[in-house]
């Protein structure tokens, strides 16, 4: 695209592409379906964690915290992908472009930041059970929801003075993904800024995710039958493909923020707020009663089933 020069009455803008482009009717259906399942899914888990109260435990607690996130993101790319849908020459202004980048790197870091705290939560609870009621108290919940907020809120803010007001731009991503705005800096630093401190965080959770993985992985199949090891194994696999639908399409479009490979990673994010829900919410036996509970099913009640312990 040709650039323009603007003066300083003119407002930057960003161009955004079309939709759907040469996917056609496959790729609104493949839209409207992972958004169906990411509304319904994360709607339905936090309604059953809210409506009954033996769900009010760290576990749900921070699955409610990851179908909150989960929500954010899909929420905060809705208006832009929109736009690319119905409107012929989509464009989006570079205040209004920011807010979503913003919303978008906050909600990146917050959602890393959850799956860390659930994979520690897992490795507390199989591997040092005796203290882990004793560890998760309401109050370092609430700190630590706190920590995630200052995670995700204070790398944003040089961010505003990244972005000069050079020229219009060709987006490669239905809406504005913070390194590929930010590699359009009049500076030149934008980019590596963004870049940098998103897969900085990212690497060190999936570290961490890693090894708290491994730890709870390795004590389970010590402990348990053989019977018990394959579904210990479905379950670490399940959740080892739903961080892969999250941080590789994250790593993607990071290092590769104007190429088409970038731009298809951009929208396999969307496949992650809608696998969460199927991957971390299905396989609990608790919540599946609370759910069929708050659909009103008439073989179930809303009596709480007996726990037996943490559960990895």
């Amino acid at each position: 695209m040709s650039t323009h020069n603007h003066t300083r009455s003119d407002v930057m803008t960003f161009l955004l592409p079309s939709l759907p482009g040469p996917g056609g009717p496959g790729l609104l259906t493949i839209l409207g379906l992972t958004y169906s399942t990411t509304f319904l899914g994360n709607g339905l888990i936090l309604l059953t964690i809210c409506a009954n109260t033996y769900l009010h435990q760290p576990q749900f607690l921070l699955l409610a915290l990851l179908a909150t996130t989960d929500l954010g993101l899909a929420l905060s790319m809705l208006p832009t992908i929109l736009d690319a849908l119905w409107l012929p020459v989509p464009t989006i202004s570079r205040d209004v472009c920011l807010l979503q980048m913003c919303c978008l790197y906050a909600v990146f870091s917050g959602q890393s930041s959850v799956l860390l705290a659930m994979a520690l939560d897992r490795w507390l609870a199989v591997c040092h059970p005796l203290y882990y009621l004793a560890f998760f108290t309401p109050s370092r919940l609430a700190w630590t929801s706190l920590a995630f907020i200052l995670r995700a809120t204070i790398p944003l803010l040089p961010t505003p003075f990244l972005i000069s007001s050079c020229s219009a731009h060709s987006l490669s991503f239905p809406f504005c993904f913070p390194t590929e705005v930010l590699h359009f800096s009049c500076g030149g630093l934008g980019w590596t800024y963004a870049a940098a401190s998103m897969l900085a965080t990212a690497s060190m959770d999936i570290v961490l995710i890693t090894i708290s993985y491994c730890l709870v992985f390795w004590q389970v199949m010590k402990r348990i039958s053989p019977v018990g090891q394959h579904k210990a194994l479905k379950t670490f696999t399940a959740h080892l493909c739903a961080l892969l639908a999250f941080y590789a399409p994250l790593f993607t479009s990071a290092l590769f923020p104007d190429s088409l490979l970038g731009s298809l990673a951009s929208l396999g994010l969307l496949a992650s707020p809608a696998l969460h829900p199927l991957v971390y919410g299905i396989q609990s036996n608790q919540l599946r009663c609370g759910l069929l509970g708050v659909l009103g099913c008439p073989s179930t009640s809303r009596v709480a089933p007996s726990p037996k312990g943490p559960h990895p």
